[in-house]
């Protein structure tokens, strides 16, 4: 499950015509969804179920959904109240207790499996004591029927499964690669990031630009196959530690030091060369992880990148399409982080309407003192 039209994901997404398209700016998220505005209340106090508990249904193609629930009444939270969210399955996927939530204000529930979910506001026994809780939205994310592609010649992305039987060394820098669930400004959306110490992920601003973009964001490690869409292991996104849109770089906290598990990538300080092979490691268009290493390579060094006037970027060659905004790129020699993938084809670009940019990590790495 190598070329052709690679991996039966593709395939049935695709339904094989691969061409290259473009957006007008070359960089954003990939969109892959919808919010659906609900404002459904629940009470603690209410005795009939309809008024404790909520079945919530995203869209009918819905892979996963999330929940955004809001604290409403109730300065004095009970202790004997939570509010739980459980999947189709009736496993419980989050608890929260009315203290947590009176606290944050708002959550995003963890990302569940399937188009539907349970809401239950448990029952205090406290005399006189109310906690209500809104559901506010739901945000479905559903699977792009056409991604923008940014392919460079033949369509060379690979399944990580043939990396992890043909390619070792890149499947385990492979790991520390991650998808990046959030819900932007114009809906449920998708990238790529990449583990660079126990706790630190970079990804792109244009992805995770503000606190509360990441206060949405889930981590997803391990989504290597389409019908695990939750991956081996999610952790939240909890604080925007640094960002520089100059850059187009963001660095955030990630929940559970992961790095410990799934290992981080060294930030190379060498500059890239002209026409030095390369690799990419992405979720592209928020699907299971696909590695570019086939017609890979350094094609323009350097060049300009956000800010009009500063060399900060290089051209690669290397296949992407939307979602892999945010992946690293490496060396070949020594899979070391030499670019941060962000910017795909531009429509009236010139050659920037075939050829993919990265900023040069050296200037990150700089910038945020990793």
């Amino acid at each position: 499950m190598r070329t052709g039209c690679v991996a039966a994901v593709l395939t049935v997404m695709l339904g094989c015509e691969v061409v290259a398209q473009t957006v007008e700016q070359g960089r954003a998220p990939l969109i892959d969804g919808q919010l659906q505005d609900v404002n459904r209340e629940l009470s603690s106090l209410d005795r009939t179920p309809d008024g404790r508990i909520a079945v919530m249904q995203g869209r009918a193609t819905a892979r996963t959904i999330k929940l955004r629930l809001e604290h409403i009444l109730g300065s004095n939270a009970p202790s004997d109240v939570a509010v739980v969210v459980r999947d189709a399955a009736n496993n419980e996927v989050v608890r929260y207790t009315a203290e947590k939530l009176a606290e944050e204000r708002y959550v995003w529930t963890p990302e569940i499996k399937g188009r539907s979910a349970l809401v239950e506001v448990t029952e205090s026994t406290t005399a006189g004591a109310e906690f209500r809780v809104l559901i506010a939205a739901i945000a479905s994310h559903v699977p792009p029927s056409k991604p923008t592609l940014n392919i460079v010649r033949d369509f060379d992305l690979e399944n990580i499964e043939y990396i992890r039987a043909n390619q070792p060394e890149i499947f385990v820098a492979s790991r520390p690669v991650a998808k990046i669930s959030f819900v932007s400004s114009k809906g449920p959306a998708a990238c790529t990031g990449f583990m660079v110490s126990d706790d630190r992920m970079l990804t792109n601003y244009h992805c995770i630009g503000s606190d509360a973009i990441c206060k949405s964001a889930d981590i997803i490690f391990g989504f290597n196959k389409s019908d695990s869409p939750l991956g081996d292991e999610m952790q939240k996104c909890l604080r925007l530690v640094d960002k520089d849109e100059d850059l187009d770089a963001a660095l955030i906290e990630v929940a559970g030091s992961p790095g410990k598990r799934w290992g981080s990538l060294a930030l190379s300080d060498a500059i890239p060369i002209l026409k030095e092979p390369a690799v990419v490691v992405q979720h592209p268009a928020g699907f299971p992880k696909f590695v570019s290493r086939i017609d890979c390579v350094v094609s323009t060094m350097p060049a300009e990148g956000v800010k009009v006037g500063e060399e900060s970027d290089f051209g690669h060659s290397c296949d992407t399409m939307d979602g892999s905004s945010g992946s690293p790129v490496l060396r070949r020699a020594d899979l070391k982080v030499m670019g941060l993938h962000h910017w795909g084809f531009v429509d009236h670009g010139g050659k920037w309407s075939a050829e993919n940019r990265a900023v040069q990590i050296h200037f990150v790495k700089k910038r945020f003192g990793l």
